[in-house]
């Protein structure tokens, strides 16, 4: 089950690389828009990498509960995780503004969100990747 969560936070963090390069490309203005369906798709398949590293995780999860949960170092772990999902949610609700617009166009008040939401996404992913490695490294 081990190997299984390696290659899901493996498969998620290139998704996400492709997203984000998509992304940066808008925000350099190389792209004027994003293609809605190609975004829709790494979203969706972000999201099947986040249930993967969700299900082999409560598989790795359940034989250590009794010490995991006594270690405030998986706590920590578990709310960098809660972030990535909450701000999934965020991001699906998000990402239409760079299929329909220019981000020269948006104001400061429309970018906030969307510089919010990526240092999360990056804050989190690198908080739950660290808190693992020193738990279980």
């Amino acid at each position: 089950m081990l190997t299984l969560h390696i290659f899901s936070v493996i498969f998620s963090f290139c998704v996400i690389f492709l997203a984000d390069k998509q992304g940066l490309a808008w925000i350099r203005g190389k792209k004027e828009t994003l293609d809605p369906k190609w975004t829709r798709t790494l979203h969706q398949l972000a999201w099947a990498g986040l249930l993967a590293l969700l299900a082999t995780g409560a598989f790795l999860f359940w034989p250590r509960r009794e010490y995991l949960l006594g270690q405030p170092l998986f706590a920590i772990k578990m709310l960098f995780v809660l972030a990535l999902l909450i701000n999934a949610i965020l991001i699906g609700r998000l990402m239409h503004v760079a299929t329909e617009r220019p981000f020269r166009t948006l104001s400061f008040n429309e970018r906030v969100p969307l510089f919010v939401s990526g240092a999360i996404s990056l804050f989190s992913w690198l908080g739950a990747l660290i808190a693992a490695l020193v738990l279980f490294g």
